[in-house]
């Protein structure tokens, strides 16, 4: 079954959202104030007393030390980096004892070619998403965007753990999740009722739509 991960979480009440509308994970971005559902780290130990799933973390290019620092914190399920963190990098936390999911973009060429350097470093997961620039700026995910999933299905099919996110809704999430057949599913946006606080009907309905696919 797909597992499925409500991320982008800023408050308690949205923690408990996502765990009674019947998520696998709850996901809480820190350290990256570009992003509106940057989150407190002050209420991460709130959210995580309040839900009976498991918090993954996700950073956007933060120095080793900060991430072990923060990974030793708040012992996430996961940490999920979204920057230009190395395979090196990955392979010194998987080696600490963390696991790690590591975002990926790009052309389908690019893809595989990451996926390869991150698995072989210990990734758990790849996280196939779709980056864009705004005002000359990258913006990591949390966009809305579609990503590629002829390309991601492709990984899925050649054994890679792959994490879909980039555009899923609860209208097309049943359709992506029989498309690709993807070890996860990442959702932001599409729960959203303003950028950093979800919609409690379309988490429930997300879930609910994911869990129907064949």
């Amino acid at each position: 079954m797909v597992k499925i991960k409500i991320c982008g979480t800023t408050t308690v009440e949205d923690a408990r959202t996502a765990y009674n509308a019947g998520a696998d994970f709850f996901g809480v971005i820190l350290n990256h104030p570009p992003s509106p559902r940057n989150a407190e780290a002050a209420l991460i130990k709130e959210m995580v007393r309040a839900v009976q799933i498991p918090l993954v973390l996700l950073t956007v290019s933060q120095t080793p030390a900060t991430l072990r620092r923060l990974a030793n914190k708040h012992q996430p399920y996961a940490m999920q980096l979204h920057g230009e963190e190395s395979p090196d990098l990955v392979r010194d936390l998987v080696k600490d004892g963390h696991r790690v999911w590591k975002a990926i973009h790009g052309d389908e060429k690019q893809l595989f070619e990451a996926a390869k350097k991150y698995q072989d470093a210990g990734a758990e997961a790849v996280l196939v998403d779709a980056r864009e620039k705004i005002g000359g700026r990258i913006v990591f995910g949390g966009t809305g965007k579609v990503a590629d999933w002829n390309a991601a299905r492709k990984l899925v099919d050649e054994g890679y753990n792959v994490i879909l996110a980039g555009g899923l809704t609860p209208e097309n999430v049943k359709q992506a999740v029989e498309a690709v057949r993807p070890w996860g599913i990442d959702v932001v946006t599409g729960v959203e009722a303003a950028k950093g606080r979800k919609d409690s009907q379309k988490v429930r309905d997300f879930v609910r739509m994911a869990r129907a696919a064949k």
